[in-house]
Protein backbone atom coordinates (compact mmCIF):
# COMPACT_ATOMS: atom_id res chain seq x y z
CA UNK A 1 0.00 0.00 0.00
CA UNK A 2 0.72 3.37 -0.99
CA UNK A 3 1.55 5.79 2.03
CA UNK A 4 2.39 9.66 1.88
CA UNK A 5 5.25 11.04 3.61
CA UNK A 6 5.67 14.08 5.38
CA UNK A 7 2.06 15.41 6.00
CA UNK A 8 1.94 18.53 8.61
CA UNK A 9 -1.70 17.38 8.98
CA UNK A 10 -3.92 19.31 11.47
CA UNK A 11 -3.99 18.87 15.00
CA UNK A 12 -5.42 15.64 16.51
CA UNK A 13 -7.89 16.36 19.85
CA UNK A 14 -7.13 14.38 22.70
CA UNK A 15 -9.09 16.04 25.08
CA UNK A 16 -12.70 16.07 25.36
CA UNK A 17 -14.72 17.59 22.83
CA UNK A 18 -16.43 20.29 25.33
CA UNK A 19 -12.57 21.82 26.52
CA UNK A 20 -11.66 21.66 22.66
CA UNK A 21 -14.51 24.31 22.12
CA UNK A 22 -14.09 26.33 25.10
CA UNK A 23 -10.16 26.51 23.84
CA UNK A 24 -11.23 27.30 20.35
CA UNK A 25 -13.67 29.57 21.36
CA UNK A 26 -11.28 31.66 23.74
CA UNK A 27 -9.50 34.73 21.88
CA UNK A 28 -7.59 36.06 24.96
CA UNK A 29 -3.46 35.26 25.14
CA UNK A 30 -2.91 32.29 27.11
CA UNK A 31 0.00 29.80 28.31
CA UNK A 32 0.15 26.76 25.41
CA UNK A 33 3.10 23.85 25.76
CA UNK A 34 4.31 22.95 22.64
CA UNK A 35 6.81 19.90 22.34
CA UNK A 36 8.28 19.28 19.08
CA UNK A 37 9.36 15.48 18.95
CA UNK A 38 12.71 15.03 16.65
CA UNK A 39 14.24 12.44 14.62
CA UNK A 40 17.45 11.44 12.86
CA UNK A 41 16.46 11.85 8.64
CA UNK A 42 19.26 8.98 8.60
CA UNK A 43 18.40 6.45 11.03
CA UNK A 44 14.65 7.42 11.38
CA UNK A 45 14.99 7.35 15.01
CA UNK A 46 13.42 9.36 17.14
CA UNK A 47 16.06 11.13 18.70
CA UNK A 48 19.19 13.33 17.32
CA UNK A 49 23.19 13.28 18.11
CA UNK A 50 22.81 15.65 20.51
CA UNK A 51 23.89 14.63 24.44
CA UNK A 52 22.26 16.39 26.84
CA UNK A 53 24.89 15.24 29.99
CA UNK A 54 23.00 17.48 32.66
CA UNK A 55 19.50 16.21 31.66
CA UNK A 56 17.21 19.19 30.96
CA UNK A 57 18.50 22.17 29.43
CA UNK A 58 16.84 25.51 29.61
CA UNK A 59 16.62 28.67 28.08
CA UNK A 60 14.37 31.71 27.71
CA UNK A 61 13.84 33.56 24.51
CA UNK A 62 12.57 36.39 22.88
CA UNK A 63 9.62 35.36 19.66
CA UNK A 64 9.41 38.96 17.94
CA UNK A 65 8.49 40.42 21.66
CA UNK A 66 6.86 37.95 22.42
CA UNK A 67 8.28 35.93 25.41
CA UNK A 68 9.01 31.90 25.19
CA UNK A 69 11.11 29.98 27.54
CA UNK A 70 12.46 26.50 25.20
CA UNK A 71 13.32 23.20 27.32
CA UNK A 72 15.57 20.25 26.14
CA UNK A 73 14.73 16.50 27.30
CA UNK A 74 16.99 13.61 26.63
CA UNK A 75 16.00 10.62 26.39
CA UNK A 76 17.22 7.24 28.49
CA UNK A 77 20.40 7.05 26.18
CA UNK A 78 21.00 11.08 26.90
CA UNK A 79 20.20 12.26 23.14
CA UNK A 80 17.88 14.53 22.60
CA UNK A 81 14.47 13.83 21.54
CA UNK A 82 11.79 16.14 22.24
CA UNK A 83 11.80 20.35 22.68
CA UNK A 84 9.35 21.84 24.58
CA UNK A 85 8.24 25.49 24.39
CA UNK A 86 6.50 27.56 27.23
CA UNK A 87 4.73 30.86 25.23
CA UNK A 88 1.41 32.76 25.21
CA UNK A 89 -0.66 32.79 22.56
CA UNK A 90 -4.09 33.12 21.32
CA UNK A 91 -4.91 29.55 20.16
CA UNK A 92 -2.79 26.24 20.23
CA UNK A 93 -2.38 26.76 15.98
CA UNK A 94 -0.84 30.09 16.65
CA UNK A 95 1.13 29.06 19.68
CA UNK A 96 1.95 26.13 17.05
CA UNK A 97 3.16 28.06 14.53
CA UNK A 98 5.52 30.17 16.52
CA UNK A 99 7.44 27.81 17.44
CA UNK A 100 7.56 25.74 14.07
CA UNK A 101 9.70 28.74 12.94
CA UNK A 102 11.84 28.72 15.92
CA UNK A 103 12.61 25.28 15.73
CA UNK A 104 12.89 24.66 11.95
CA UNK A 105 15.57 27.44 12.04
CA UNK A 106 17.41 26.15 15.47
CA UNK A 107 17.74 22.46 14.22
CA UNK A 108 19.32 23.86 10.74
CA UNK A 109 22.01 25.64 13.17
CA UNK A 110 22.90 22.67 15.28
CA UNK A 111 22.83 20.44 11.82
CA UNK A 112 25.63 23.04 10.22
CA UNK A 113 27.70 23.52 13.37
CA UNK A 114 27.27 19.77 14.59
CA UNK A 115 27.52 18.20 10.90
CA UNK A 116 23.95 15.69 11.74
CA UNK A 117 21.16 15.61 10.36
CA UNK A 118 17.72 16.57 12.49
CA UNK A 119 14.48 17.07 11.63
CA UNK A 120 11.03 17.90 13.22
CA UNK A 121 9.23 14.28 13.72
CA UNK A 122 5.49 15.55 14.55
CA UNK A 123 4.66 17.75 17.88
CA UNK A 124 1.88 18.05 20.84
CA UNK A 125 0.27 20.77 22.33
CA UNK A 126 -1.45 21.70 25.46
CA UNK A 127 -3.73 24.60 26.27
CA UNK A 128 -2.72 24.74 30.20
CA UNK A 129 -5.90 27.35 31.07
CA UNK A 130 -8.52 24.88 29.52
CA UNK A 131 -6.56 21.29 30.09
CA UNK A 132 -6.74 20.73 26.26
CA UNK A 133 -4.05 18.61 24.79
CA UNK A 134 -3.77 18.57 20.65
CA UNK A 135 -0.91 15.49 18.87
CA UNK A 136 0.53 15.71 15.43
CA UNK A 137 2.65 12.38 14.70
CA UNK A 138 2.81 10.76 11.14
CA UNK A 139 1.11 7.63 10.22
CA UNK A 140 3.56 4.52 10.86
CA UNK A 141 2.52 1.80 8.48
CA UNK A 142 2.75 -1.95 9.52
CA UNK A 143 5.69 -4.33 7.32
CA UNK A 144 3.98 -5.73 3.89
CA UNK A 145 4.74 -8.99 2.70
CA UNK A 146 6.49 -9.56 -0.52
CA UNK A 147 4.89 -12.38 -2.53
CA UNK A 148 7.71 -12.41 -5.32
CA UNK A 149 11.04 -11.69 -3.77
CA UNK A 150 12.33 -11.25 -6.42
CA UNK A 151 13.83 -8.35 -9.16
CA UNK A 152 11.02 -7.89 -11.72
CA UNK A 153 11.71 -8.60 -15.34
CA UNK A 154 12.64 -4.95 -16.34
CA UNK A 155 14.34 -3.70 -19.70
CA UNK A 156 16.75 -1.32 -19.46
CA UNK A 157 14.82 1.47 -21.19
CA UNK A 158 12.77 1.63 -18.34
CA UNK A 159 15.32 1.18 -15.05
CA UNK A 160 16.31 4.92 -15.12
CA UNK A 161 12.59 5.29 -14.50
CA UNK A 162 12.58 2.83 -11.94
CA UNK A 163 15.63 4.13 -10.21
CA UNK A 164 14.20 7.93 -10.34
CA UNK A 165 10.92 6.45 -8.50
CA UNK A 166 13.13 4.89 -6.11
CA UNK A 167 14.50 8.72 -5.14
CA UNK A 168 10.68 9.27 -4.99
CA UNK A 169 10.24 7.12 -2.07
CA UNK A 170 13.10 7.13 -0.35
CA UNK A 171 14.89 11.13 -0.14
CA UNK A 172 13.74 12.48 2.81
CA UNK A 173 12.79 16.12 1.17
CA UNK A 174 9.76 16.90 -0.14
CA UNK A 175 11.20 19.45 -2.55
CA UNK A 176 13.15 16.15 -4.12
CA UNK A 177 10.84 14.20 -3.93
CA UNK A 178 8.78 16.32 -6.22
CA UNK A 179 11.41 17.05 -9.06
CA UNK A 180 12.09 13.67 -9.49
CA UNK A 181 8.18 12.34 -9.62
CA UNK A 182 7.47 15.58 -11.99
CA UNK A 183 10.36 14.20 -14.42
CA UNK A 184 8.62 11.18 -14.42
CA UNK A 185 5.16 12.85 -15.05
CA UNK A 186 6.38 15.24 -17.91
CA UNK A 187 8.11 11.74 -19.41
CA UNK A 188 4.54 10.34 -19.25
CA UNK A 189 2.63 13.82 -20.86
CA UNK A 190 5.03 14.18 -23.42
CA UNK A 191 5.73 10.62 -24.43
CA UNK A 192 9.49 10.56 -24.36
CA UNK A 193 10.89 6.93 -24.28
CA UNK A 194 10.13 4.37 -23.34
CA UNK A 195 6.33 6.03 -23.32
CA UNK A 196 6.68 6.96 -26.65
CA UNK A 197 6.25 3.06 -27.19
CA UNK A 198 3.45 2.82 -25.08
CA UNK A 199 1.01 2.91 -27.77
CA UNK A 200 2.60 0.02 -29.41
CA UNK A 201 3.20 -2.24 -26.81
CA UNK A 202 -0.50 -1.83 -25.77
CA UNK A 203 -2.13 -2.24 -29.19
CA UNK A 204 0.23 -5.41 -28.87
CA UNK A 205 -2.22 -6.87 -26.60
CA UNK A 206 -5.47 -5.19 -27.88
CA UNK A 207 -5.39 -2.36 -25.74
CA UNK A 208 -4.74 1.44 -25.50
CA UNK A 209 -2.78 3.94 -23.83
CA UNK A 210 -4.79 4.93 -20.39
CA UNK A 211 -5.58 8.52 -20.00
CA UNK A 212 -5.19 8.28 -15.90
CA UNK A 213 -6.90 11.03 -13.97
CA UNK A 214 -6.13 12.51 -10.32
CA UNK A 215 -9.36 10.53 -8.77
CA UNK A 216 -10.76 12.06 -5.45
CA UNK A 217 -8.85 8.47 -3.58
CA UNK A 218 -5.16 9.93 -4.79
CA UNK A 219 -6.28 13.53 -3.84
CA UNK A 220 -7.36 12.40 -0.16
CA UNK A 221 -4.64 9.70 0.68
CA UNK A 222 -1.57 12.40 -0.50
CA UNK A 223 -3.13 14.45 1.71
CA UNK A 224 -4.09 17.51 -0.93
CA UNK A 225 -8.05 17.23 -0.79
CA UNK A 226 -7.91 20.60 -0.05
CA UNK A 227 -5.11 22.30 -1.46
CA UNK A 228 -6.20 21.24 -4.94
CA UNK A 229 -9.72 19.39 -4.73
CA UNK A 230 -10.39 21.74 -8.05
CA UNK A 231 -8.16 19.21 -9.64
CA UNK A 232 -10.52 15.92 -9.17
CA UNK A 233 -11.52 14.56 -12.07
CA UNK A 234 -8.49 16.55 -14.13
CA UNK A 235 -6.19 14.62 -16.56
CA UNK A 236 -2.87 14.20 -15.13
CA UNK A 237 -1.71 16.91 -17.25
CA UNK A 238 -3.42 19.66 -15.61
CA UNK A 239 -1.74 18.41 -12.70
CA UNK A 240 1.66 18.43 -14.09
CA UNK A 241 0.34 22.50 -15.06
CA UNK A 242 -0.09 23.40 -11.74
CA UNK A 243 2.84 21.93 -10.59
CA UNK A 244 5.45 23.23 -12.98
CA UNK A 245 5.29 26.90 -10.49
CA UNK A 246 6.30 25.09 -7.67
CA UNK A 247 9.10 23.25 -9.34
CA UNK A 248 10.51 26.43 -11.01
CA UNK A 249 10.65 28.09 -7.66
CA UNK A 250 12.46 24.87 -5.78
CA UNK A 251 15.09 24.94 -8.82
CA UNK A 252 15.35 29.03 -8.43
CA UNK A 253 16.04 28.34 -4.66
CA UNK A 254 18.72 25.79 -5.46
CA UNK A 255 20.63 27.66 -7.77
CA UNK A 256 20.62 30.76 -5.38
CA UNK A 257 18.55 32.91 -6.34
CA UNK A 258 18.26 35.47 -3.98
CA UNK A 259 14.31 36.12 -3.92
CA UNK A 260 13.15 32.56 -4.86
CA UNK A 261 13.67 31.08 -0.87
CA UNK A 262 12.37 31.92 2.18
CA UNK A 263 12.02 29.84 5.26
CA UNK A 264 8.92 28.20 4.32
CA UNK A 265 6.30 28.81 7.52
CA UNK A 266 4.16 25.21 8.68
CA UNK A 267 1.40 25.62 5.96
CA UNK A 268 4.10 26.36 3.42
CA UNK A 269 5.92 23.21 4.44
CA UNK A 270 2.97 21.34 4.67
CA UNK A 271 1.61 22.28 0.86
CA UNK A 272 5.35 21.05 -0.50
CA UNK A 273 4.91 17.74 1.46
CA UNK A 274 0.95 17.44 0.07
CA UNK A 275 2.52 18.87 -3.59
CA UNK A 276 5.26 16.11 -3.40
CA UNK A 277 2.48 13.44 -2.31
CA UNK A 278 0.44 14.11 -5.41
CA UNK A 279 3.18 13.58 -8.02
CA UNK A 280 4.98 10.94 -6.15
CA UNK A 281 1.28 9.06 -6.09
CA UNK A 282 0.74 9.67 -9.37
CA UNK A 283 4.24 9.21 -10.67
CA UNK A 284 3.74 5.63 -9.60
CA UNK A 285 0.25 5.12 -11.09
CA UNK A 286 1.96 5.87 -14.83
CA UNK A 287 4.99 3.69 -13.82
CA UNK A 288 3.09 0.95 -12.64
CA UNK A 289 0.95 0.60 -15.66
CA UNK A 290 3.36 0.81 -18.20
CA UNK A 291 5.65 -2.07 -16.65
CA UNK A 292 2.45 -3.82 -16.43
CA UNK A 293 1.89 -3.37 -20.01
CA UNK A 294 5.20 -4.46 -20.66
CA UNK A 295 4.43 -7.99 -18.39
CA UNK A 296 1.59 -8.38 -20.58
CA UNK A 297 3.18 -7.94 -23.61
CA UNK A 298 6.38 -9.89 -22.89
CA UNK A 299 3.76 -12.84 -21.64
CA UNK A 300 1.74 -12.63 -25.08
CA UNK A 301 5.23 -12.91 -26.79
CA UNK A 302 5.92 -16.09 -25.18
CA UNK A 303 2.55 -17.42 -25.60
CA UNK A 304 3.18 -17.12 -29.38
CA UNK A 305 6.55 -19.38 -29.41
CA UNK A 306 4.55 -22.15 -26.98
Amino acid sequence: MWIPYGLLGPLKAESAPETVRNSAEDTNEREFLVGFFVRNPVTQVWEVDILLNNGTHSETLNFHGRPAVMNLFPNDAGKLDEILYRIEACSAQQAVDACYAHVTTQLASWALRLGRGMAVAGWRVADLKHETRWRCVPFRPSALELKQPTLDQVPDTHRHLLHLYGEVRNATSPAWRLLNAMTILRAWRDRAEPFGSTDQRASEVGQSRREHLVTFETLMHSGAGSSASDLRDKPLAELIQRLEPVCRKVIRALEGERDAYSVPTRAEAAQLAEFANLADACAREVLTGELTLLQATEEAKRLEHV
